[in-house]
């Protein structure tokens, strides 16, 4: 219930605004398919062409990581709490967070392999979208 109402405060904030995942511009590849996002998100797939990938996620209540969390992971709030739980053990951190979209494309902007989603309608020409 408490997902269903988060979900809902998401569509209402940003409209039900698609998302875009974005690149460094030296990004190594031109796009990224869903399970690969999916693995890069769960630190199951760490390099791309010897390039180090840097996912940027948000603070865990923000409406547009619920709505990614939703699309891209599918995989319960729960679930995923539990699993990165299990991950720390192993010296494995989930993926760094920033506060804002604005603080994510700056991000992205600057470190090579980093990678973030952010609103449809903050898309710059300074970085690459790489999954739509």
């Amino acid at each position: 219930m408490r997902y269903l109402l988060l979900l809902t405060l998401a569509i209402s904030l940003y409209g039900g605004e698609k998302f875009v995942l974005i690149a460094n511009k030296n990004f190594p590849l031109k796009e990224l398919k869903k399970e690969q996002i999916k693995q890069i998100y769960l630190k199951k797939l760490r390099f791309i062409n010897e390039t180090p990938i840097v996912p940027i996620n948000y603070t865990p209540r923000d409406p547009l990581r619920k709505e990614f969390e939703n699309k891209i992971l599918k995989i319960p709030p729960k679930r995923l709490k539990r699993y990165w739980m299990k991950k720390h053990y192993l010296g494995i951190r989930p993926p760094l967070t920033q506060n804002s979209s604005k603080s994510a494309i700056l991000f992205v902007k600057k470190v090579d392999g980093a990678i973030a989603y952010i609103p449809h309608s903050e898309l710059t020409q300074d970085v690459k979208v790489i999954y739509k």
